[in-house]
């Protein structure tokens, strides 16, 4: 029985994603190709708007190097999407923090999805609708908890790569 139920799970979560990636993606891909942004320009946008990060602590979050950072810092701040800032504890250190315009932009893109979503469950009845949200509920924090696992795996294996050298 497990088996099946695991394939069963499998199977609705593969369709779910599928669906869901192809939705989002070809709304997410318009909107950014009507705003010339790339990919990885939205990303930044996305994490900045929990709040303003040092930039290295941004390079980390999106796995890219220092370099990279700055170059695609630039180009934000070109577009006037981004502000750099002297960082309160280190003056040496500067910190990106989302303008105006870029939290716009990002709450324009979470609308966008909130709309998708929305549209969605209309075709379902509010008995219907209130399971789905209640699932959709757990696992987002079932898969925030395996987020974090894997981020304190990975910081594991960092810092024992860091005290071999």
């Amino acid at each position: 029985m497990a088996v099946a139920t695991s394939a069963r799970v499998l199977e609705v979560m593969s369709g779910f994603a599928e669906v869901m990636s192809r939705l989002l993606l070809e709304q997410h891909q318009k909107q950014l190709a009507a705003l010339d942004l790339t990919l990885l320009q939205a990303q930044v946008l996305r994490v900045l708007r929990r709040g303003p990060l040092l930039t290295g602590q941004l390079a980390q979050e999106l796995g890219i190097s220092a370099p990279a950072i700055t170059q695609l810092t630039d180009r934000l701040t070109r577009k006037h999407l981004i502000e750099r800032r002297a960082s309160d504890h280190d003056r040496r250190s500067v910190q990106i923090a989302l303008t105006t315009r870029g939290k716009r932009l990002v709450d324009q893109f979470r609308q966008r999805r909130r709309d998708i979503f929305n549209e969605a469950l209309k075709s379902l009845d509010k008995a219907e609708e209130a399971q789905v949200l209640s699932a959709l509920e757990k696992i987002v924090v079932a898969l925030e908890e395996y987020e974090q696992k894997i981020a304190k795996k990975h910081r594991k294996t960092v810092n024992k790569q860091t005290s071999d050298q």
